[in-house]
Parts: C-alpha cells; structure tokens; sequence
C-alpha cells in the first residue's frame, strides 16, 4: 500500500454529480470539498480530470481464501470447461506434479463426478475438484488416500474445514491472498466482508497476518467472540428449529447478528421462520435468496415489519449469476421459477433491505459486473431473465457502497468528516454508468491512502 504522508489532494473531480470540485483527504478523512482548492505542503494531488469520485466499493460477501486459491486451482465446470473431454484436456495440463485443485465443477460437464470417474480421468495425481455450489468436494482414489478420508463414492460434503486440517497451504499461499486482494483494489473494491463459515480463530490469526488492501469483516462460527454467525442451511438436512433457535439467540445474547446461507426457497422460509421465533437483531442477514416468490418476500416484509426496528433483516444478493449461470438456469429450473431468481426491484420495492456481492470465488470477483447484471438481467448468451428485476445503474451501484456494518442501510456519501475510502474513475458518472465497467477504475484509496493507482 503506497503512502501519502502529506495526505491527498483529488482535483477537478466530480462528486456527487457536481462537476469541477476537489477533496481533500487527511488522516484517514475527507477533511475539505470545494472548488480551486491549493495544495498544501506535501500533499499529493491526484488530477481527476473530470472524473466521478465515489465511496469505495464494498462486497459483502466474498470468500477471501478460497477466492485466493481458485486462482491457482484448474477451471472445470462452464464457460471454460463444457464436456468431459475438456475436462481430462485441462486437468492433464496442471501444472506441476503434486495436487491438482479444481473448481466450478458443474453436472453439465460430465454428470454426477465419483471416484471411478475421476480415477478413469486422472489416475496418477491426486484430485479434488469443488463443485460450483462450493458443498462438494469431488476425489479420486490417489486424493482420498492421502486425505486419510472413508469416502468410496470420492464425495466429501461441507469438508472444507476437513481438507484445511490435512492439507497445510504452502509458503505462497500468503502472497497469494495479497496479490488476490490486490487485484480487488484494481476493481475499486475498498470493502469485504468474508462470509466463510469455517473461519474460526486460526483462520482469522492467518488473515490478520496479511497485508490486505481492504477493511475486511470476517463472518465466523460459533467459536468466534464477533463478527456474524455463519449458519448454513441445506434443505435436505436442515436442523431441528429448537436446536436452531437456541442457537440463534445464544449468538444474540453475545451481540453476534446471524447470516443464513439460503440458496433454495425451503432454506429461507426455514431461516425466516427461525428468525421470526428466536427474535432478529441489527444485523441479521439472509445471504443469496437466491430463490424467492412473492410468497417468501411477503413473508419477509413481514418479519422486518414486526421487528423492534424494521432495519434488523438485510437480504444480500448476488446478481452477477445471472448473467454468469443463467442459461444453464433456463435449462435447468422450471420456467415458473426463472423471475424468483435473485431478485432486486421486488426486495426493494416491498421495503427489504438489499445489499451487493459477488460471492466470489463461486461468482466472478467483479462487483461492477454484478451490478450490470443487476440493471440488464441478461445471460451470456443475451436472454433476460426477470425484467421486472431490473433496477438503475444508481441503484445497482448503491447496493455496494452500504457500510460494511450496514449493508443495505444508507449508502455512504463523500463529505466532510466521512472516511477516505475512495473510489475514482476516468469518466463522469453519466458515461460510466452506462457501460458499469471495472476497467474506468484508475485509483482506489483506502483510509486516505492508495491501494491501486492505474
């Protein structure tokens, strides 16, 4: 992270729609906004040309680690990897002779993934290939052998904390997850909130260790004193709700919000139903929806309204998959169910709190194309899917600049006394937000001082 002892001094930049105005930038704060402002000693002056200077972006939701290691894994699931063929074709071209890691696995590419599949692609190496929901862990016999695992069928469910236990992560691994959180500063990304639900206090240890590029809010398990308690929901196995509520309000009683992982409707109105027995505080989350009718959304008007305070339920949303896995969704999912996709404008319409993420590494690591997808609904092979879900560039863009404590709440503007947490692109906002690229990034500032400059 470069330094700016002097502090900062952005000028000719456009703020909130005012053209021709600078911001002063000292001790980790916006400290003056005007016009014609002077440098002052050793500030630096960084020339906006007349670009839009915005909050910082914040993705909340993001799995740090894992996004780290998915860029030293092998793609194996769609766009880059389409049949089985393929999939032998880049899994024999890893690099290196050890472990070969994948990710992104899909149905689609080869059916159900088991041992004697993978045996009968890659039999010397050993493999474990992540399916795209991140829940499964696919190996073959040479994986399983060295994991010391009992699994014939070569499937590991929710393993994640299993495999991290056994497999210590080299030397570079750390250099790895700076570089990772380099690259999201190149995006304007100023902000994550880690939604891994294994970080416990190792994982934590680790990541304080680093030198990230962004503030960082970690979720955590039961283990965790702070941060978000991360529950996972799977419809097939969901917990009994005494248990759950239990949990819930013990999480509450040690001023810990919940986040409920809910990608299939089931899991959501499990989740709201816990909720709505064990009490919500500022704060709780219900993470994807990816799946929601009017009937789960009248459910959660509901439950927020009947709440101390209506701000005490935040939906965090991922629209980036629709334009990412959309058309496999319109092979995949009933026809009915395609506008109950992760919805915008029937959240934000119904008075839902909405909040902006990625989920990357399982999504691309680019807010800016989540929320294009947000504003044009459209896959990748140009269908639509929920129109009625579009919502504008100013509000797509709204949904990453919430606090990082308050995704969904007000979002953050640039002013006297608001932290430097800066996002500056080489084009007004009327240009930029027609197109909602990263590549209009040319610096991020994080506590008055730059992460990226382009």
């Amino acid at each position: 992270m470069s330094r700016a002892g002097g502090g900062l001094l952005f000028a000719n930049a456009e703020i909130h729609g005012v053209a021709g105005l600078d911001a002063r930038c000292r001790n980790g704060r916006v400290v003056q906004i005007g016009a014609g402002l002077r440098r002052s000693g050793e500030e630096r002056v960084l020339d906006a040309n007349g670009g839009a200077l915005l909050p910082g972006l914040h993705d909340h939701h993001i799995h740090l680690l894992a996004l780290a290691a998915a860029s030293r894994s092998v793609r194996c699931g769609p766009p880059q990897v389409r049949t089985v063929g393929e999939l032998r074709a880049a899994l024999a071209n890893a690099a290196g002779s050890g472990w070969i890691r994948g990710v992104g696995y899909h149905e689609s590419v080869a059916g159900a993934l088991n041992r004697d599949v993978l045996d009968g692609v890659v039999g010397e190496r050993p493999v474990r290939i992540q399916h795209r929901s991140g829940k499964m862990w696919f190996l073959n016999s040479a994986a399983a052998r060295l994991l010391d695992v009992d699994c014939p069928d070569g499937r590991l469910f929710r393993a994640d904390r299993l495999i991290r236990q056994r497999l210590a992560e080299d030397a570079d691994f750390q250099a790895a997850v700076e570089a990772t959180s380099e690259s999201l500063a190149r995006r304007g990304v100023t902000a994550i909130t880690d939604a891994t639900y294994t970080n416990d206090e190792q994982a934590l240890a680790f990541l304080r260790r680093l030198r990230i590029s962004q503030h960082l809010n970690p979720m955590g398990d039961d283990s965790l004193d702070a941060g978000s308690l991360k529950i996972m929901l799977d419809d097939a196995a969901l917990p009994a709700l005494p248990a759950l509520r239990s949990r819930i309000e013990n999480a509450h009683w040690r001023e810990r919000p919940v986040a409920f992982h809910c990608v299939t409707q089931t899991e959501l109105v499990f989740a709201v139903a816990a909720l709505r027995e064990a009490g919500t505080m500022h704060g709780d989350r219900i993470e994807h929806a990816s799946v929601a009718d009017d009937g789960a959304i009248a459910l959660l008007r509901q439950t927020a309204a009947e709440a101390d305070q209506p701000a005490h339920l935040t939906v965090v949303t991922q629209p980036n998959f629709i334009a990412e896995r959309g058309d496999q969704y319109r092979r995949d999912v009933a026809a009915g169910q395609l506008p109950h996709l992760y919805r915008c404008r029937s959240f934000l319409e119904a008075g839902i709190r909405l909040a902006g993420s990625t989920d990357a590494p399982f999504g691309e690591a680019d807010p800016w194309a989540s929320m294009r997808a947000a504003v044009q609904r459209r896959t990748r092979s140009g269908a639509t899917i929920g129109e009625r879900e579009k919502i504008e560039p100013e509000r797509a863009l709204a949904l990453f600049t919430t606090p990082l404590d308050d995704p969904g709440g007000k979002p953050r503007r640039i002013e006297v006394g608001a932290p430097a947490d800066l996002c500056l692109l080489d084009r007004p906002w009327r240009q930029a937000r027609e197109s909602l690229e990263a590549d209009h990034v040319v610096a991020t500032i994080v506590g008055g001082e730059p992460t990226y400059l382009r």
